[in-house]
């Protein structure tokens, strides 16, 4: 585990300080259930980085931020634990929210956090991305930050879906199954998840689909893994997306910007 005992113990400053955690060391079970989601999506994106060299700051994008409570974690990790340079974009369009993480960035002396309110589509950085994540980006804002690590020509992109309201599946020979909310919801994120990973797959990114966290601290926990690499494709994505979209007539919006988009220069 990359958060041992020793680590965990030194994060307990960080955690009080975004009000995670209170002085008293006391954690209500909600914050107790996000701290075990930031840790353990921490651990995945080391896993990534660690790869990477040493030589120069790590540049990440974290798309639809919020309250920024796993890029401060990362931020902390890097710079105290690691003690490896990092550079961190948040974007989110809520301004209040963003003014808010600013001050307490600086606050917190983490000089190379930077906070951008705007849409996650309207965002643009100049040079090389190393990785570009969200997690629990609501509806569509997770198919723009997909899109934005692809023509960010981002090495690696993490997504963990939340809401999908703008999506919704149908399908003639499972009926029977969707008819249940509970199978219809779990069948709709995997479905637009799936075609996700194929859009990815078709743009020369080599992805996986695994939980994260355990199912105890969040329902929302599959992630969408993906590395722009070469590898072989072992299936013909063409023909497997457009099975997916006419038996469940879906069509994430992370398609729709791949037909429009362009690469950030």
């Amino acid at each position: 585990m990359l958060i041992n005992k020793l680590n965990r113990e030194a994060l307990s400053d960080l955690f009080q300080v975004i009000k995670l955690q209170s002085r008293n060391a006391y954690i209500s079970k909600d914050n107790e259930v996000k701290i075990e989601q930031i840790i353990a999506y921490l651990e995945v994106i080391h896993a990534e980085l660690r790869r990477l060299s040493k030589k120069r700051p790590v540049v990440i994008i974290d798309s639809g931020a919020g309250n920024c409570y796993l890029s401060y974690l990362v931020y902390y990790f890097y710079q105290h634990i690691e003690q490896r340079p990092v550079i961190i974009h948040c974007i989110d369009n809520n301004e209040r929210l963003m003014r808010q993480n600013e001050e307490l960035a600086r606050r917190l002396n983490f000089t190379n956090m930077q906070f951008h309110a705007c849409d996650i589509e309207a965002f643009e950085v100049k040079g090389s991305v190393d990785m570009v994540y969200s997690l629990h980006a609501c509806d569509t804002a997770t198919d723009k930050s997909i899109h934005l690590g692809v023509r960010s020509q981002a090495g690696i992109i993490l997504s963990v879906s939340c809401c999908q309201h703008s999506l919704s599946l149908k399908s003639d020979s499972l009926k029977a199954v969707l008819r249940h909310k509970a199978f219809r919801d779990k069948t709709l994120m995997m479905v637009a998840d799936s075609m996700r990973a194929l859009l990815l797959e078709q743009l020369g990114y080599k992805v996986g689909i695994f939980d994260f966290v355990s199912s105890r601290y969040t329902e929302k926990n599959t992630m969408v893994r993906a590395r722009r690499t070469e590898f072989r494709q072992q299936l013909n994505i063409g023909e497997e997306y457009e099975k997916l979209q006419n038996e469940f007539g879906m069509r994430p919006y992370l398609e729709t910007l791949v037909e429009t988009g362009e690469l950030v220069e």
